[in-house]
């Protein structure tokens, strides 16, 4: 997989297709949600996503999306998370916030990070630093909660992952011991702030 992150003005029209397909596949149609995917906040976010090539072209592996904050509400938001059918079973959901969080820190250091995951999901957001903040509550009819990163929790989980490291574990597994910023991000344009009372991560 070819990791990636870029702004809504660096993706080219075949990513823009494929991570759109992508997301209504799993958002969508997997989820049996019915909901406008394209909501008008993919212009102020960074796109972090992993491509990949096969026999029927090319296809999006993984993908989240992250929202700055504003003047009002500063919390960084990752949303649209999702995994293809195929990568569901291996390291890439951990490469994937990983990459997420590491992104989200490098052009917002001091910013919260949020993100609603499913209440049987809070397990798996935890190993990565992220607390229970709220919740649960219905959001796609099922229920949900809201976390935030906790740096504190985060190292200490990182202790334990590099432990795991070096104690063996696989090659796809220690990629994800670096900080290094994907290909395509714009950092100047993306660490500005959104407009303040923009209501974007409302």
């Amino acid at each position: 997989m070819d990791w990636k992150c870029c702004g809504f003005r660096q993706l080219t029209a075949d990513q823009l297709y494929l991570i759109l397909r992508a997301r209504n596949t799993v958002l969508v149609v997997e989820d049996a949600h019915v909901h406008l995917d394209i909501d008008g906040k993919d212009e102020y976010a960074l796109h972090v996503f992993a491509l990949e090539t096969g026999d029927k072209g090319p296809s999006i592996g993984a993908y989240a999306r992250l929202l700055p904050g504003d003047e009002f509400d500063p919390e960084v938001r990752i949303d649209k998370f999702l995994t293809s059918a195929t990568r569901r079973d291996d390291s890439t959901p951990e490469q994937l916030i990983h990459q997420a969080l590491s992104l989200a820190r490098q052009h917002w250091p001091s910013a919260p990070i949020r993100i609603h995951a499913p209440k049987y999901h809070e397990a798996f957001y935890e190993r990565f630093g992220f607390r229970k903040a709220d919740g649960p509550f219905l959001e796609h009819g099922m229920p949900y909660i809201g976390m935030v990163f906790s740096p504190r929790a985060a190292a200490k989980t990182l202790r334990g992952l590099l432990r795991a490291v070096r104690g063996g574990a696989s090659d796809s597994h220690q990629q994800y011991d670096g900080q290094a910023l994907p290909s395509g991000a714009d950092s100047a344009t993306l660490s500005q702030p959104m407009p303040a009372d923009s209501g974007v991560n409302r």
